[in-house]
């Protein structure tokens, strides 16, 4: 977990920004929707976005969904949104996926991840959860929702392990807001629904 860990923070800092895409209710019942979500993740990568994440889906045929993106999307760094049950972090075990992240810290989800070689960056709304990611190792934890969370709650997490932690705000950001929010003190950021109709 250690090298993933290292690794996706090299390249967060190279662009600090995660695109998060999260499949739409009855995604496969039409093969439209894959299409159109290639298209997304093609355009995407066009304008140079580096990092997305796919949300995952319970659904058998997700699985295959993700690889067919991998495959077709060598330059992304591809990463899994809401990973909350042991059904979900077995779903990503086969796919050698570099990343993924869980909306809260859950320590039996977390202690399983890191069993298992999985980069499952906490959710942290609170200092004890803060507490507990770093007791296990983790230098690179997500802040959600940030939004609602405010700077001061980041700066309470810097003086607590400032050099050390990697931070990723999630929730609620909007594209106007990135550089504000970067120059604030978070590292990288995710934005997902805010994006639309956003430039």
């Amino acid at each position: 977990m250690e090298v993933k860990q290292s690794n996706l923070i090299k390249s967060l800092k190279l662009q600090p920004l995660i695109v998060v895409i999260r499949l739409e209710h009855k995604f496969f019942n039409t093969s439209f929707n894959r299409y159109k979500l290639l298209s997304k993740i093609k355009n995407l990568s066009n304008y140079g976005i580096k990092h997305i994440e796919i949300g995952y889906d319970p659904n058998p045929k997700w699985i295959n969904l993700i690889s067919e993106i991998k495959n077709n999307f060598k330059f992304i760094n591809l990463g899994v949104a809401s990973i909350t049950s042991r059904q979900s972090l077995d779903s990503i075990r086969s796919l050698d996926i570099n990343y993924s992240m869980s909306p809260f810290f859950k320590k039996e989800i977390h202690l399983d991840a890191i069993r298992f070689n999985q980069l499952v960056i906490p959710g942290i709304s609170n200092l004890e959860n803060f507490k507990s990611a770093i007791n296990l190792g983790y230098k690179i934890v997500k802040i959600y929702p940030a939004s609602k969370l405010g700077i001061n709650f980041l700066n309470e997490l810097q003086n607590i392990k400032k050099k050390d932690t990697f931070f990723i705000g999630a929730g609620g950001i909007k594209s106007k807001n990135l550089e504000k929010l970067l120059k604030s003190g978070y590292d990288a950021l995710v934005i997902g629904k805010e994006l639309l109709n956003q430039t």
